[in-house]
């Protein structure tokens, strides 16, 4: 079992791998930059299944004021940079219909199987070191919203935060867009004004995944694993 554990530490799953897997009948999978995405979490619920999944991680050291309001001694542990996007996944079947010009109706004569389309319904961004992180932004496009999606982005919001895996965490305020009731949403996520830097929230994470990523996620001087 350890062994296994380790292996997967070192060896990220594409994305593509996991959708192939859960869709075994698909003739194909269709999603943006393929063999890039690399799968973070599934999130399974009654009526929606979801993936969440990362850009491979970036070098991107921007300065001592990268982020207004934070101190230097934290801009310059924020090392990296990934992007997570989540895709739900819709089956397109392939099909072949026959025409009826004079009835305006049209058959299915065959049934080629279907293609999985993995549409991304929205996207979080995170700039961080060993031990501080800001999480930028977390969220779904307004067009893409369902029943309950905030319980949801919750459990998104989790899985990046797990993903990330620095002690501390930094967020905004403020979200664009997100509706009413922002800040609520991020006290559920147990983040609060920050006693030194006061214009941003944050929490400090005592989980086990925290500093966990300088074990799991080896990173090469251009940025891909």
């Amino acid at each position: 079992m350890k062994e296994v554990e380790r292996e997967r530490k070192t060896s990220p799953r594409k994305l593509i791998d996991v959708a192939a897997r859960d869709f075994s009948a698909a003739t194909g999978i269709l999603v943006s930059f393929p063999d890039a995405w690399e799968h973070i979490e599934t999130l399974k619920s009654p009526n929606h299944l979801l993936y969440v999944a990362g850009f491979p991680i970036e070098r991107a050291f921007h300065g001592r004021e990268h982020f207004e309001g934070l101190g230097p001694e934290i801009n310059v542990n924020l090392v990296f940079y990934r992007l997570y996007k989540f895709f739900q996944p819709w089956p397109m079947p392939q099909v072949t219909i026959e025409w009826n010009e004079s009835q305006r109706h049209g058959t299915v004569t065959d049934f080629q199987g279907f293609q999985l389309q993995l549409q991304p319904i929205g996207q979080a961004q995170a700039w961080f070191g060993l031990t501080h992180a800001v999480l930028w932004e977390c969220y779904f496009d307004e067009s893409r919203r369902f029943a309950n999606w905030q319980e949801t982005l919750a459990r998104v919001w989790q899985a990046v935060e797990q993903d990330v895996a620095s002690e501390k965490l930094f967020t905004a305020p403020h979200e664009p867009a997100f509706p009413t009731g922002y800040r609520d949403f991020l006290t559920g996520r147990r983040y609060a004004v920050d006693r030194e830097y006061p214009i941003w929230w944050s929490k400090q994470r005592s989980d086990s995944h925290a500093g966990e990523r300088k074990e799991r996620t080896p990173i090469r001087e251009n940025g891909l694993r």
